[in-house]
């Protein structure tokens, strides 16, 4: 058995732990640093995903440090820290035009030049692993007004595409008349989610996800208001 298999969705055991911090305040993390994807884009209908060859994700190191001294806790702890919870409050309004912008150009969810202070703060703490995707998913979330409502974390949602294990540099493609609710329906909210684990599956560094609007503008599909939803570090 494969020990990535061992770890892909352990995080939801301790969900409750570690969630302090996760949910705002001047102290609170920043979104973690992570190279997940090449690109994500559309062709006429398909939705085209390309992962990186490289994947790299930003974690602190304190559970790592449990783990290495044999802690139970640190055992399950995911080094990816807790996923925020559901309901953050409208990413497609105007929160968007005024979001940091990350790599790819994509908004970043909780983001902000706070973080440069924070990483100062903690550098001895922090650390970029190498990692693997677990988990690829897509889903269809929702119509414009759903979405803005109630937008969820970086956690998993109920996929109506998904991969395990797919390969470094991997590409995917899915059409959205496949995943959303109707012929009709193609536009709304979509998510990319991402489950990450380390290359030899020690250690799981939970989920994080790219939510895209999808519009039809005069016969052409467009991918719109791209955001980065990440945990924080």
């Amino acid at each position: 058995m494969k020990r990535r298999s061992f770890v892909r969705g352990s995080a939801g055991m301790v969900a409750g732990l570690g969630l302090a911090g996760c949910l705002g305040g001047n102290n609170s993390p920043p979104p973690r640093k992570a190279k997940v994807f090449d690109d994500v884009s559309l062709d006429g209908t398909q939705m085209q995903i390309q992962l990186e060859s490289d994947v790299e994700v930003e974690s602190r190191l304190e559970a790592q440090d449990d783990l290495d001294a044999g802690g139970a806790v640190g055992a399950l702890l995911p080094v990816g820290r807790a996923r925020a919870a559901k309901g953050a409050g409208a990413r497609g309004a105007g929160g968007y035009s005024s979001a940091p912008k990350g790599r790819h150009g994509w908004a970043v969810w909780h983001g902000g030049s706070y973080g440069d202070d924070w990483r100062d703060d903690h550098d001895d703490d922090i650390k970029m692993y190498d990692a693997t995707v677990a988990t690829l998913g897509v889903a269809y979330l929702g119509s414009d007004d759903s979405y803005q409502n109630d937008p969820p974390g970086p956690g998993p949602v109920s996929w109506d595409e998904k991969w395990d294990d797919p390969s470094e540099g991997d590409a995917k493609s899915v059409d959205l008349a496949a995943i959303s609710p109707g012929s009709d329906t193609r536009e709304g909210w979509y998510r990319v989610g991402t489950e990450l684990v380390a290359d030899d599956g020690s250690r799981n560094f939970d989920w994080q996800a790219a939510d895209f609007e999808v519009d039809n503008d005069v016969g052409r599909w467009n991918l719109d208001k791209e955001w980065h939803v990440k945990p924080r570090v």
